[in-house]
């Protein structure tokens, strides 16, 4: 929301820099997304008044002018001009030899037609204005001040040219702050200074009541909680002055005439949406004009203010009368009951809508107005009434119209204050800090919320226009946004690491600061994946159910059935949650290929969801996705291993078993697993991860015409094995190794992991690595065999091995092999 800085000082009644005041709502939680200087880039241009008017010699369609611009009139700038509009004596905006306009544009002195011209006397045009803002302005010409102004003054601010506007950037579950009196608050709770709304007051001139001229019946209150009609006669429409028109164009708002600048000056002041309705074109029932709030029925069409007919449906809430709709209710109102230049009475409407069904109406219809924008994050329904008023009052200000008195209200359930109990103790805990209850007290009443104490019970009582606020976390987190972020001390987490349970060190204070270890574990892997070569992605967590198709998944695989459907999804191709952390990154995959990148590695950790039968399951992947050159089976497996060495020094076991999904390619895809005992006789494992090529016909699908491969690492599996890793010192070796080399003649289909194991199943204490190093198969070892040469190295921590030494497991190991593989020995 762009508001401008004076309004919000003036509202906020502070006087701050404007880079300390945006800082310190920023710190508050209010971002700023930008900060802009309105008129700054316009430059010498001043005040100056015409003394004498003359035509040019040799143009019949120019003027040559002598300009006063100093306050004794001794300074006079002769400036040639083709304006139409002026006269002696009149002031008017002077841009001076060397000013600058807006779009750059430069001004010199010059000669027109051979007539020397020492500037350039400036239309609102030149200035970056039209005549929406300065209606009083001439279309063609050039501005002239209504009014004297000080001879050689700045123009800007005489003309409002001058304004900062601050850019928020409003949360989704803060529409209290969507306002210039909202954001005021916010400002005056940063500052530790009270805020009341502004007194409205209301003279009410005209005669009889509200209930005289208007009847209201709300036929869906769930949709419709609140309803206020207030009606004004004697309406003179007309430009709006310059105060206002200033106030709503810097904000961002076209001014119009003064109704409609009302309603939209309410808007950006309050947060309220206002309308305005022709009581003329409302139909009347027993004399009195008609509001019925109800649904739209089925096959109604109803053309809005903007000329389009809208179809719509019985979702759809609208404003009616007796006979016919005049406004879809929270998004825009009807051409059949606009204001017109003639209208003399008018029915300004100021209701509380139901946000789901507000954004619901303004998707279905391809509608968004700031008024729906508003409505969709949920509005305060007792800022309904104090909105109105405040309407009526720049009503009365502006000279506009006599305001009726009293109003029609139907509010038939009134929404009351929320109560929350909480502890400050706990908020203590939650924040880390020693503040004391009636600090934490004051901190809450700064933003609206009152608290009481009652025996050893505090309970807090929530504005009813904070309804973020539903819990004591919440409460924790207004008194740390006004206590500062930046003020609570780091503390080292005990807890956090897992070297002790959860204590306190009597301060009531929990060890904590910094990331846990499982965070800074998933920085780990992120950045040694860049250092792999791969680029993170970001892709989203919900897609078409089409996508196991795509991926070649079975109708009846779990990865379908235990899919998380959507209950309000944007569009069929965002439905369901993924089950597989793979489609997204597959898509950007195709993207870069089809636009001629010719090698591409990406990774992306995230979540996949599944419904089981105990509870809904989230599961965290880190995957890694590639194609292009250097990249094969071999490649995608290293990088795997490479991550899982940053977190343990136990080796990985491949195997084709277990379930690997049906997007991988049958003859190039494994599983990745660690055994998860010391005891060389336990073979149980833990699985870690898939890797491999994806499927050719998947690949298709994805308009990929390369080899693709990808590693799908199960990152909870993961940190439990970085967590049960026991760090031990060992100190460097002092004495020599002896090194190994054995070859074996095994069948093919035997896994280099059950070699491996077998192999340190008998290689006992002194056996320190092994490592294969040579694979044959060929005609030498026979068809189904293979030839699998290992490196084995022998070390002792305390003394020098002999040959002796090492016989025995070498023995041991080859009868091991030969037992419980076939193996023979070459």
């Amino acid at each position: 929301m762009n508001i401008p800085i004076s309004w919000l000082k003036e509202a906020a009644n502070i006087q701050d820099a404007t880079p300390t005041l945006l800082e310190k709502l920023t710190d508050a939680g209010n971002a700023v997304d930008g900060l802009a200087k309105l008129g700054a880039d316009i430059t010498n241009v001043i005040v100056g008044k015409i003394i004498s008017l003359e035509r040019h010699p040799d143009a019949d369609k120019l003027w040559v002018t002598q300009s006063a611009v100093n306050p004794d009139e001794s300074e006079i700038l002769q400036i040639v001009t083709g304006a139409d509009n002026l006269k002696v004596g009149d002031y008017i905006p002077v841009a001076i030899d060397g000013a600058t306009l807006v779009n750059g544009l430069k001004i010199k002195k010059t000669k027109m037609r051979g007539v020397e011209s020492n500037g350039m006397l400036c239309s609102i045009g030149e200035l970056g204005y039209t005549s929406a803002d300065f209606p009083e302005a001439s279309e063609e010409g050039i501005y002239v001040f209504p009014t004297p102004q000080p001879l050689g003054a700045d123009a800007r601010p005489i003309m409002g040219l001058l304004e900062e506007v601050a850019d928020f950037d409003i949360l989704s579950n803060r529409p209290d702050t969507n306002s210039v009196i909202g954001m005021a608050r916010e400002a005056a709770a940063v500052y530790n200074q009270a805020f009341s709304l502004p007194e409205i007051k209301l003279k009410e001139s005209a005669g009889g009541d509200a209930s005289d001229y208007v009847t209201v019946d709300i036929q869906d209150t769930a949709r419709c909680p609140r309803y206020i009609a207030r009606v004004v006669k004697n309406v003179k429409i007309g430009p709006s002055p310059q105060w206002m028109r200033r106030r709503l164009s810097t904000a961002g708002v076209r001014p119009i005439n003064n109704i409609v600048d009302i309603t939209n000056y309410v808007m950006l002041e309050y947060g309220q949406p206002l309308h305005a309705f022709d009581i003329n074109a409302v139909a009347a029932k027993d004399g009195k004009h008609g509001i019925i709030v109800r649904t739209a029925r089925a096959g109604e069409t109803f053309t809005t203010l903007d000329g389009t007919p809208r179809q719509l449906s019985e979702t759809h809430l609208l404003i009616a009368d007796h006979e016919k709709p005049i406004g879809i209710a929270g998004v825009m109102g009807g051409e059949n009951s606009m204001i017109l230049d003639t209208t003399a009475t008018i029915l300004f409407e100021s209701a509380n809508f139901d946000s789901a069904n507000i954004r619901q109406t303004s998707r279905s219809l391809g509608m968004r107005t700031d008024a729906s924008a508003r409505y969709e994050k949920g509005q305060d329904p007792h800022q309904a009434l104090t909105s109105i008023n405040r309407a009526m009052e720049l009503v009365e200000i502006l000279n506009c119209g006599e305001v009726v008195p009293g109003m029609v209200d139907v509010f038939p359930q009134p929404a009351n204050q929320r109560k929350i109990n909480y502890d400050p103790a706990r908020i203590n805990e939650l924040l880390g800090t020693q503040l004391t209850p009636d600090e934490i007290n004051n901190y809450l009443s700064r933003v609206g919320i009152s608290t009481r104490q009652e025996g050893g019970e505090y309970e807090a009582e929530i504005p009813t226009f904070r309804n973020d606020i539903t819990g004591a976390a919440d409460l924790a987190e207004e008194v740390a946004r006004f206590y500062g972020l930046n003020n609570i001390q780091p503390r080292y987490s005990q807890v956090l690491s897992g070297q002790t349970s959860p204590t306190h060190d009597g301060s009531g204070l929990p060890y904590e600061a910094g990331k846990p270890p499982r965070r800074r574990r998933e920085d780990n892997f992120k950045r040694a994946a860049v250092a792999l070569g791969y680029s993170e992605a970001l892709t989203y967590p919900f897609e078409s159910p089409k996508v196991m198709d795509k991926l070649l998944i079975p109708q009846e695989n779990n990865l379908r059935t235990n899919a998380v459907h959507l209950k309000n999804p944007l569009g069929e191709d965002f439905s369901v949650m993924r089950t597989l952390p793979v489609a997204g990154l597959l898509e950007s995959l195709a993207r870069n290929y089809n636009k001629g990148s010719k090698t591409t590695r990406l990774f992306e950790l995230a979540c996949t969801y599944s419904m089981t039968e105990a509870a809904p399951r989230e599961q965290q992947w880190l995957t890694l996705t590639a194609y292009g050159k250097d990249m094969d089976f071999l490649s995608i497996k290293g990088d795997a291993e490479t991550l899982f060495a940053t977190i343990t020094d136990k080796p990985a076991i491949f195997s084709r078993d277990g379930d690997i999904p049906g997007f991988f390619h049958p003859g190039r895809s494994a599983a990745m697993a660690v055994k998860t005992s010391p005891n060389p006789k336990d073979t149980t494992v833990q699985f870690l991860c898939y890797i491999g090529e994806v499927h050719p016909a998947v690949a298709k699908n994805y308009g990929l015409d390369t080899r693709v491969y990808v590693a799908m690492l199960d990152i909870s599996a993961w940190h439990h094995v970085a967590q049960s890793r026991v760090f031990k010192y060992v100190s460097p070796p002092v004495f020599p190794p002896i090194d190994r080399d054995l070859a074996f003649k095994v069948k093919e289909d035997i896994p280099a992991a059950d070699i491996e194991a077998a192999i340190r199943e008998r290689g006992g204490q002194i056996l320190s690595s092994v490592q294969l190093f040579d694979v044959y198969q060929g005609e030498q070892v026979g068809e189904g065999y293979k030839s699998v040469a290992y490196s084995l190295r022998f070390r002792d921590q305390n003394r020098t091995l002999t040959v002796d030494d090492v016989q025995k497991p070498i023995k041991a190991i080859l009868d091991n092999l030969e037992k419980k593989l076939g193996a023979e020995i070459r």
